[in-house]
């Protein structure tokens, strides 16, 4: 009642112009003069634009369900106003769900209200303007099953999988009030061996004290995957004596007794030093016991923001074959994830076969190490390749453990160079793996597609928030629904039929996905990048089905491949 009221109330007040009549819609961005005509309406959560029944018939646009494009407003990424043409005054519309629309206005004024009204509607500053609020499902069952969404995830229950607490693992409860640690969970599981004055002094000598922690037990070798965030060592070289205890605990709690550890640094070692000049920095391996340092290049946010850009440039503007492939190629977009996966499959094989538990850390701790450590879990355990687990990884991995998905993914009005893909990047590797191991996965791509596309939609409370503190506070699981209730809601459209449910984890290793990284096999993934052909119509039936049987033919041939391997 109060905030639809207030939602209502907000919206009143910035909405100038709630439809405008004859708009052009740019069929082709490549092509001018091909239009198709109809009404631009703006509500409180999204905007339509419904093609002139005429005009949809002559134009073939009967694949559009009912004639008309609907945009929830969070889904706007940006707005641009064009230079005037003799047709009217254009503005050209990107969505983060790599939708693009240019609508052209015959009246000057009218595009200035639409582009005044979208501006503000999509850039809510805080939660109560966004639609999460007074989203509604429509029926009972769907409002019951997406309550319960917000129950998918025990940290108890899942520490508990995979056999802890134990004897070398406990659970500690000194961040029960998120002060030890404000951007990680509450209950943290440390090494047995770490006493409290080890783990906080650990925390005070890492970014955002954000302390090594167990994330995974890998219970045939008792090898742990552990994440934090870089060390405050400094042009001076700085030392703590209880972080370099609690990384020989975290040694010393392989149950196997292996010497040594490996610290996985995910950034490029030129960033590591810059962020050194800057008081933080990198491990001097001759203050730590037994540990093997290893860098791998991932890039920082802002690459790989910039590196989104390009790729969408050219998706959205290539007039050839040729510049298609040069320019996808141009973006470096593949080359990152091929980094990403590379990194996940080496912190896999080292727990897996070297036996060796792994220290994963980025600069804080909440983008690289969030891919890498949710990957290789993925390659290591069946059960996060399941619809139940999938989403067990992704509440632990990113929104216990705090990815930042209120700045990364713009869901409020923050500074936009907080803004980068990655959640998107790791869904884009999940992808790579599906294509490789098509009957290791419970979930088809769809799923990951929808999943992405609800996260940005602003209709539900599971991505809100930086971290767990921060949903916690603004209770959005009591305000809110779930993204996993109404996921399992339409559950029939993400089953993988060819999926192996017999896969489990077993002591020769042989359930360990072991990914090519080589370029041929790495897939620009268009399903989530090409789905509008940039005329924003839904493809034909002819298009689809020749896309299906091309799909069976491919998916059949990895198949036999994988027979015939097995």
């Amino acid at each position: 009642g109060i905030n639809a009221e207030y939602g209502k109330q907000w919206y009143q007040r910035r909405v100038r112009e709630p439809c405008v009549e004859n708009v052009l819609l740019q069929r082709n961005l490549r092509i001018s003069r091909n239009y198709i005509i109809g009404t631009l309406y703006t509500f409180p959560t999204s905007f339509m634009f419904k093609c002139n029944e005429s005009d949809a018939t002559s134009k073939g646009l009967q694949s559009i369900p009912g004639g008309e494009i609907q945009v929830p407003h969070c889904q706007i990424e940006s707005i641009e106003r064009l230079n005037l043409t003799p047709s009217g005054t254009p503005l050209y519309i990107r969505c983060k769900t790599f939708l693009v629309l240019k609508f052209i206005f015959r009246r000057e004024p009218d595009a200035n209200d639409v582009e005044k009204t979208l501006n503000r509607l999509s850039r809510p500053i805080s939660i109560e303007e966004i639609s999460v609020l007074n989203y509604r499902p429509n029926s009972v069952h769907c409002l019951a099953s997406q309550r319960s969404g917000w129950h998918v995830f025990d940290i108890n229950i899942e520490y508990a999988r995979f056999g802890v607490p134990n004897s070398d693992w406990v659970q500690s409860w000194l961040n029960q009030d998120y002060k030890l640690c404000p951007t990680y969970p509450k209950w943290l599981f440390v090494p047995s061996d770490a006493t409290s004055e080890i783990v906080v002094g650990s925390a005070k000598f890492r970014s955002q004290g954000r302390l090594p922690a167990l994330s995974f037990l890998y219970e045939p070798t008792g090898a742990a995957i552990c994440r934090c965030s870089q060390p405050c060592v400094g042009i001076t070289n700085n030392r703590s004596e209880f972080d370099e205890k609690m990384v020989s605990c975290i040694r010393m709690a392989n149950r196997a007794g292996k010497s040594k550890i490996y610290i996985i640094d995910t950034r490029p070692k030129v960033n590591a030093m810059v962020n050194r000049a800057g008081g933080k920095g990198y491990e001097d391996v001759k203050n730590y016991v037994d540990v093997l340092y290893k860098n791998f290049p991932i890039q920082n946010i802002h690459v790989m923001r910039e590196s989104m850009a390009k790729l969408r440039n050219t998706l959205e503007m290539a007039i050839s074959p040729s510049a298609h492939i040069s320019g996808v190629e141009e973006s470096g977009w593949l080359a990152h994830v091929k980094i990403v996966l590379n990194t996940a499959k080496f912190i896999a094989h080292a727990v897996s076969v070297e036996g060796y538990s792994v220290l994963i850390h980025c600069s804080d701790g909440w983008d690289r190490t969030a891919q890498t450590s949710s990957l290789s879990q993925i390659l290591l355990d069946p059960y996060y390749r399941t619809l139940n687990g999938f989403q067990v990884l992704v509440e632990k991995e990113w929104l216990a453990f705090g990815h930042k998905f209120v700045d990364r993914c713009s869901l409020l009005c923050r500074n936009p160079e907080e803004v980068s893909p990655i959640f998107l990047q790791f869904l884009d590797c999940v992808f790579q793996l599906q294509n490789q191991f098509p009957t290791h996965f419970e979930f088809n791509e769809n799923y990951l597609v929808e999943l992405y596309d609800m996260l940005t939609s602003g209709k539900f409370g599971t991505f809100l928030g930086n971290n767990e503190k921060d949903r916690t506070r603004q209770r959005l699981s009591e305000r809110t629904f779930s993204i996993w209730g109404y996921l399992w809601e339409n559950i029939n459209r993400f089953l993988n039929p060819y999926f192996d449910h017999g896969s489990k984890i077993e002591a020769d290793n042989t359930h360990v996905l072991q990914p090519s990284i080589e370029d041929r096999d790495l897939l620009l993934w268009t399903k989530m990048y090409c789905r509008y052909d940039l005329c924003c119509e839904a493809k034909t039936a002819v298009d689809i089905d020749v896309e299906t049987s091309s799909e069976m033919k491919n998916v059949t041939a990895r198949l036999e491949k994988a027979a015939v391997n097995s």
